[in-house]
C-alpha cells in the first residue's frame, strides 16, 4: 500500500518535467518570433510622398490644375533637425502632433531650408482652393479618380505623369532613426509631364472675371485665335467648387453644364451666314429692298422690331438695323441648298470633339427637306425656327470671317509632354474654304459697320476698333410673369485691320443682346487690349 503512493510522486514528477519542457520550448519559440519581429523593424521607415499630379498647362506652359508650388519637408524629429524650420511652417499645429509619434514625418514650409541628414527637402505643386481656371475644360479628379474634362480624356497619360518621392531612413530595434546610418531618395512619376492646352491664362481670366461680374448665372464667353482655331480663353458660369460637388450638385442653375459647348436659339448672329451665303451667290451688297414693317411668306407673316418699317435698304445697312424681313428677303432668293451648305461650311450642324469624350454639341441646322418649307427657310435666315448652335460655333464661325474666309476646326490642346517647355506631339490645325475671301471681305466691312455705325451700341470698344453683330434670340418660353424669354448674343472680332481673335457672348435668357452681351463683349476687348500688344 505504501509503494503505490511512491510510484504517483514519480509519475507525477516526470509529467511536471515534460510540461516544464514543454514551456521552455514555447517560450524559445516566442523568443525567437520576437527577435525575427523585432529584426524586421530594424533597417528602414519609409515615407512615401506624393508631389505633384499630371499637369494641364496652358499655351505658355503655365499649370493650370495646380498652380500653386509648395515646399515640402522631410523630417526626422530631432531638436537639432525642428529648432531652424518651426518658423518656416505652414502648419505647427499639425506638426506638433505629429512630433509626439518620434517618427518621420512630412510636413510644408513657406520658404527654402537647408538639407542635413534628418531633413530632406523636395518640391511638388498643388491646387488653389475653389474653382480653377477653366474648370468646365479642365474637369476634375474624385478620389484620385477622374471624373470629367481633360482629366478624364488624358486620364492614362496625366496618372503616367503623377510624380511622388519615397524616402527610407535607417532605424534601429526600437524605431528610433540610426544616426549616420544614411537615407535613401527615389523619385518617382514624369514630374512636370502632362497636357498642354491652347488657353492663355491671362485672357482666360479676364474673359471669366468679366463674365462672372456681369453674368453669373447662366453665360458662356470665347476667345478665339482666328488663324488657328485655337481657343484662347472658355468660360461658362455659374462655376462649380470642385472641393464641394455635393453643394454644386444641389443647384438649380446646373453649374456642371458648359454652356460654351451646349446648343441654343441663335438669333441675329446667324445674318453673317445669311449674308455669305447670298454673297456667294451673286446677289450683291446693293441689292435693295423696302421694309415696311413686316412681310409674308406663303400666309405667314414676319414682323420686324420696327413695326413702322426701315425703309429702303441695301445689305449693309440691313445688318446695322439687323431687320429680319430683308434678311428673308434674301432667302428668298436662294435655294435651300445654297443656305444649308453655307451654314455647314461655316460649322453648323456638327459636333467638335475637343478631346477624347470632351465634345461640344452639333446643335440642329435644318435639313434641305426642312428648308424646302418656304417658311422655315425664313425663320432659319435671321437664326430662328429650329436652329440651333454653341458659342464655340458662332465663335468659329466668326473667326472664319474675320480669317478670309477659312474655316478652322477648334482646338483645345496643342499636345503632350514629359517636361516644361517641350512639346512631345502637336495637334494638326484642320482648315478648309468656306466662303470666298471677297465674300469674307464684305461680311466683315459690314459687320464693322454694325458697330461703328450702329447709333446705340454697347459692344464698342474704346481703346480699339472691333467688328461684330449682336442677337436676341427668341426661345419660344415665357418666365412667371408672362414675358417671352430670350438669349443674349454678341459675337465679333478685333483688331478691325489685323484681326487676332474673335469673341462670343451668350447669356441664357438674359434678354436683348445689345443690354446683356455687348457690354460683356466690349469689356473683355478692352482689357485683352490693355493686358497685351496688338498692332493695329
Amino acid at each position: 500500500m505504501k509503494k503505490r503512493p511512491i510510484r504517483l510522486l514519480l509519475l507525477s514528477g516526470i509529467l511536471l518535467l515534460c510540461m516544464a519542457g514543454m514551456i521552455v520550448q514555447l517560450l524559445s519559440i516566442l523568443r525567437k518570433n520576437q527577435v525575427i519581429e523585432i529584426s524586421g523593424r530594424q533597417g528602414h521607415y519609409h515615407l512615401h510622398i506624393p508631389l505633384t499630379e499630371g499637369t494641364i498647362y496652358d499655351r505658355n506652359f503655365f499649370p493650370l490644375n495646380h498652380p500653386n508650388d509648395v515646399i515640402i519637408a522631410v523630417v526626422n524629429p530631432t531638436p537639432e533637425t525642428l529648432a531652424p524650420i518651426f518658423a518656416k511652417l505652414t502648419d505647427r499645429e499639425a506638426v506638433s502632433a505629429q512630433i509626439q509619434h518620434n517618427t518621420p514625418f512630412y510636413c510644408y514650409l513657406n520658404e527654402e531650408a537647408e538639407e542635413n541628414q534628418n531633413l530632406v527637402v523636395l518640391h511638388g505643386a498643388r491646387k488653389s482652393d475653389g474653382a480653377l481656371p477653366a474648370q468646365h475644360l479642365l474637369g476634375y479628379r474624385q478620389n484620385g479618380t477622374a471624373m470629367s474634362g481633360l482629366e478624364l480624356a488624358f486620364s492614362d497619360w496625366l496618372s503616367y505623369c503623377d510624380s511622388s518621392a519615397d524616402v527610407t531612413f535607417s532605424v534601429s530595434g526600437n524605431g528610433e532613426v540610426l544616426a549616420g546610418a544614411g537615407r535613401s531618395l527615389i523619385m518617382n512619376g514624369q514630374k512636370g509631364g502632362g497636357v498642354v492646352t491652347t488657353i492663355d491664362k491671362d485672357i482666360q481670366h479676364i474673359t471669366e472675371k468679366v463674365l462672372q461680374q456681369a453674368a453669373p448665372n447662366a453665360g458662356a464667353a470665347i476667345v478665339m485665335q482666328i488663324e488657328t482655331g485655337e481657343i484662347v480663353s472658355c468660360a461658362s458660369t455659374p462655376v462649380y467648387d470642385p472641393d464641394h460637388l455635393a453643394d454644386a450638385m444641389k443647384m438649380d442653375s446646373a453649374p456642371f453644364v458648359n454652356r460654351a459647348f451646349s446648343a441654343y436659339s441663335v438669333g441675329s448672329v446667324f445674318k453673317i451666314v445669311t449674308a455669305a451665303a447670298a454673297l456667294e451667290h451673286q446677289i450683291p451688297v446693293k441689292y435693295m429692298y423696302e421694309c415696311e414693317g413686316a412681310v409674308s411668306v406663303y400666309g405667314q407673316r414676319f414682323r420686324c422690331h420696327n413695326r413702322n418699317g426701315h425703309g429702303v435698304m441695301d445689305m449693309q445697312k440691313a445688318m446695322i438695323q439687323s431687320c429680319n424681313p430683308y434678311f428673308i428677303t434674301l432667302s428668298n432668293r436662294m435655294t435651300p441648298e445654297i443656305m444649308h451648305d453655307t451654314a455647314s461650311a461655316l460649322g453648323f450642324g456638327k459636333e467638335t470633339e475637343l478631346a477624347q469624350g470632351l465634345i461640344s454639341a452639333g446643335g440642329y441646322l435644318q435639313s434641305v427637306e426642312d428648308l424646302q418649307i418656304e417658311a422655315e427657310k425664313a425663320n432659319m435666315s435671321f437664326g430662328q425656327g429650329k436652329l440651333l448652335a454653341t458659342p464655340l460655333q458662332v465663335c468659329a464661325m466668326t473667326a472664319c470671317i474675320a480669317n478670309d474666309g477659312i474655316y478652322s476646326e477648334p482646338v483645345l490642346v496643342r499636345g503632350l509632354t514629359m517636361e516644361k517647355d517641350i512639346l512631345l506631339t502637336k495637334t494638326e490645325f484642320v482648315q478648309h474654304r468656306a466662303v470666298s475671301s471677297d465674300t469674307a471681305a464684305k461680311v466683315r466691312r459690314m459687320m464693322v459697320s454694325a458697330i461703328e455705325k450702329s447709333k446705340n451700341t454697347k459692344g464698342k470698344p474704346e481703346n480699339t476698333r472691333a467688328a461684330g453683330k449682336t442677337s436676341t434670340a427668341q426661345t419660344g418660353k415665357t418666365d412667371e410673369n408672362g414675358n417671352e424669354l430670350c438669349h443674349a448674343w454678341m459675337t465679333g472680332f478685333f483688331p478691325v485691320n489685323h484681326p487676332q481673335y474673335a469673341v462670343t457672348v451668350f447669356i441664357e435668357n438674359g434678354g436683348s443682346g445689345n443690354e446683356a452681351a455687348a457690354p460683356i463683349f466690349r469689356k473683355i476687348i478692352e482689357d485683352i487690349t490693355s493686358a497685351t500688344i496688338i498692332s493695329e
